[in-house]
């Protein structure tokens, strides 16, 4: 059994707020698998911690068998991380977005790479459309789009079916 997520003991304070509060979880390869838990309890931090965004503050482990505190460079490489906020450029159209992304990735055939992204999600008649002009439901496939459009071996959602209709989901 090969893990994707293999981590001990995470724990993150903001301050007074201890959010991450000693979070083991082993996941492996190829398996889904989803956080519930009320507002604020600390799923987007444990995320962000995973996918190499934020350091913890103690406890120890690996994505894709990296070391998520020596090596996060490495694993957000490797990841595709979709953030509940989206974090899309809303002057760029759908299309002009996907090219930046693949830019920040240093992809080869950007312009394959961008195409099928639009189709597999969609998102070809919209591609000259302004993010900002996007419902939430467009903008989170467009959010998707750029989380996988480097091809990662693990894929990290955050919130990733809100504001999504039933058939999109």
């Amino acid at each position: 059994m090969t893990l994707a997520i293999d981590v001990r003991g995470l724990n993150k304070s903001f301050g007074d707020k201890h959010v991450v509060q000693n979070v083991s979880l082993q996941v492996e390869e190829g398996k889904i698998c989803g956080f519930l838990g009320p507002n604020g309890s600390g799923k987007t931090t444990t995320l962000r911690m995973l996918c190499g965004l934020l350091t913890p503050d103690s406890g120890e482990g690996s994505c894709l068998g990296l070391d998520i505190i020596t090596q996060a460079g490495a694993i957000k490489r490797r990841a595709g991380y979709m953030t509940q906020k989206f974090s899309l450029y809303e002057d760029l159209t759908i299309e002009e977005n996907l090219q930046f992304s693949a830019r920040v990735h240093s992809l080869d055939r950007r312009k394959d790479r961008v195409d099928q992204a639009l189709e597999r999600l969609g998102l070809i008649e919209r591609r000259a459309q302004l993010a900002g002009s996007l419902s939430g439901g467009w903008k989170q496939r467009l959010a998707l789009a750029t989380a996988t459009l480097h091809e990662p071996r693990l894929l990290l959602l955050d919130e990733p079916t809100a504001g999504v209709d039933p058939k999109a989901r």
